[in-house]
């Protein structure tokens, strides 16, 4: 006999919190930790060899600033937690584990009984010979396949009555099969489905942020202010991106997959992970969130640069990008060609930067005749690109036409 389901509500994981606050706080909380520590990294000075961007990079590309990146990104998980806490489901109910292992191992035995008699009937279909068992001298192929799997399957030929199934012990297989179902494959279908319905969700919704001319200029242009990605401006957003695909969205996905609260805030805190790790500005080895895109960092690095907007769509795998046509790889050469350029054009004007401010040295401050210089980034810009009219390089002066507006007040 099965086992009492005794359903109801589950202990809380943590004797302070309640379980259904999870999905919101705790993805919330890795993101700053993870953060923190890209922070460090940088600041630091810490495997410079595994940096993607040079510093002249950083100063002449970004046009957000770093303290207005964390106060966007406060804001966005102000009101991902409002929505979290209205949405927050209190009401989830379980089963013992003990019963809902015995009823998959009932399931099996469901299954082995069906298996055994669609045998017998399929053996019933061969006119040219006759219904075969153990010891018969003339067995029909389907009549051995019955006998071979009866004996697999602990010979079980009661069919359906569950009168008769329900009261035998369940044998070890039958156990064995429960557990693997309960604590390994069935949640693992879940996460792989929540994988597959969260990364369609923001492949097609983040395409069309690029292709709709009023969404991308009034709402997405904020998240590309950030051309030299770092780790906290992953979450550097408009309050109409973060509002309906990260705190309405998002969390529909993992519930139309199943996932319980436990399940979405483990869900939630592997794919900020991955977010901020393809932000970070490093492409360090042995990235584990190469297992689900190749190239991780790379490939959304190249997103976030002014010639590949068009490409690499994908937030979280690289799927629908291959379907669609929308891949770069980042290792394609011309890719790699852009990469040395954008350097290149960089550091060229924070050198004409650094000069002019050598230049103005003796009426103020070294340090504030540097800065004072950075305010005439653009007009070096144009300069520079007056200069080099004659290069046919078309590369080069995107490049350079990037930077005037990305460095114009």
């Amino acid at each position: 006999m099965l086992p009492s389901p005794d359903p109801g509500p589950r202990h809380s994981l943590l004797p302070f919190l309640a379980d259904h606050h999870l999905p919101y706080l705790v993805p919330a909380i890795f993101y700053w930790v993870i953060s923190f520590v890209f922070h460090y990294i940088d600041t630091r000075g810490l495997f410079s060899r595994y940096k993607l961007h040079t510093s002249a990079e950083d100063l002449t590309k970004n046009r957000a600033s770093r303290k207005d990146v964390i106060k966007f990104a406060l804001i966005q998980q102000a009101a991902q937690c409002t929505l979290g806490y209205l949405m927050a489901d209190d009401s989830e109910q379980f089963v013992s584990p003990e019963y809902a292992t015995a009823s998959w191992a009932q399931r099996f035995r469901y299954m082995r009984a069906i298996i055994v008699r669609s045998l017998q009937y399929m053996s019933n279909l061969w006119p040219w010979t006759g219904y075969g068992t153990k010891g018969s001298g003339n067995a029909s192929p389907a009549a051995v396949w019955q006998d071979a799997l009866g004996d697999l399957l602990g010979n079980t030929t009661q069919g359906l009555d569950t009168s008769r199934i329900d009261p035998a012990p369940f044998t070890p297989q039958e156990v064995m099969f429960a557990k693997a179902m309960y604590w390994v494959l069935v949640p693992s279908f879940q996460y792989i489905a929540a994988m597959v319905l969260a990364d369609t969700f923001q492949y097609f919704t983040h395409r069309a942020f690029h292709v709709n001319k009023w969404l991308y200029k009034h709402v997405h242009a904020m998240h590309h202010d950030i051309y030299v990605p770092f780790a906290y401006g992953a979450f550097y957003n408009h309050p109409l991106e973060t509002i309906p695909i990260d705190g309405i969205g998002f969390p529909y996905c993992l519930s139309i997959a199943g996932l319980d609260n436990r399940q979405a805030a483990l869900f939630g805190a592997i794919w900020t992970f991955k977010t901020v790790v393809d932000h970070c500005g490093y492409d360090f080895p042995y990235n584990p969130c190469n297992i689900v895109c190749p190239n991780s960092v790379l490939f959304h690095d190249l997103h976030h640069q002014t010639w590949g907007m068009k490409y690499n769509f994908s937030v979280y795998g690289s799927f629908w990008d291959w379907v669609m046509g929308t891949s770069w790889s980042p290792y394609d050469s011309r890719a790699q060609a852009k990469y040395r350029r954008g350097k290149a054009t960089a550091e060229v004007v924070a050198a004409k930067a650094r000069l002019r401010a050598q230049e103005s040295q003796p009426a103020v401050g070294a340090s504030t005749a540097y800065w004072v210089s950075i305010s005439t980034i653009p007009q070096l810009a144009r300069s520079f690109q007056a200069e080099h009219m004659r290069d046919n390089d078309q590369d080069i002066q995107e490049s350079l036409k990037a930077s005037e507006k990305i460095l114009s007040p």
